[in-house]
């Protein structure tokens, strides 16, 4: 019986530093996607609940407000777990620095790999505050105080976060390697 050979899908990875641009594009956009599923649910939330107590017997075992204000505060703790994803985030960054093989040359390809996604964090965390300070979402974003300073704060995470996978590619190469 002959074996089928699987070619990967991703080759070999020379260099970590374009998963920067996932994660900061993965912030963003569950950003963005929480404060519009937000805002809907807000819309949507006082007319499901005519709907549904004027549909339900008096006689039913339900409460329908008490089950649809339940919805909005697991909504809203998204707020408090968006650090979490963060950190998840960074981890798989720092993770993937770390075991991975680099050349000193990647060092300058870095620089200018950073000077883009600063840009980019940039766009995205003017982009973000643009689209909260509308009178339509700024009811919303109230509630996602949390997710809104990382979002606003993006360029300087980012910063930090390229400084801290330097630090790690310095020390993990042998005889002071280098990114």
């Amino acid at each position: 019986m002959e074996l089928i050979k699987i070619k990967p899908i991703i080759k070999k990875r020379n260099s970590e530093f374009g998963d920067m641009f996932l994660v900061m594009v993965m912030m963003f956009a569950l950003a963005i996607f929480i404060i519009i599923l937000a805002f809907a649910y807000k819309q949507i939330e006082p007319k499901m609940n005519d709907a549904l107590t004027s549909s339900t017997s008096v006689d039913a075992n339900s409460n329908v407000t008490k089950i649809l204000g339940g919805s909005s505060t697991a909504l809203t703790r998204i707020n408090v777990l968006f650090p979490l994803l963060i950190v998840g985030l960074f981890g798989f960054v720092f993770i993937s620095a770390f075991f991975l093989k680099s050349h000193p040359a990647f060092f300058f390809i870095g620089l200018i790999i950073l000077g883009v996604v600063l840009i980019l964090a940039a766009v995205f965390s003017n982009v973000y505050g643009r689209i909260t300070d509308t009178d339509t979402f700024e009811e919303v974003e109230d509630d996602y105080n949390i997710m809104t300073l990382f979002i606003e704060n993006m360029p300087v995470i980012i910063l930090l976060v390229f400084i801290a996978m330097g630090v790690i590619m310095w020390v993990r190469g042998t005889g002071g390697g280098g990114m």
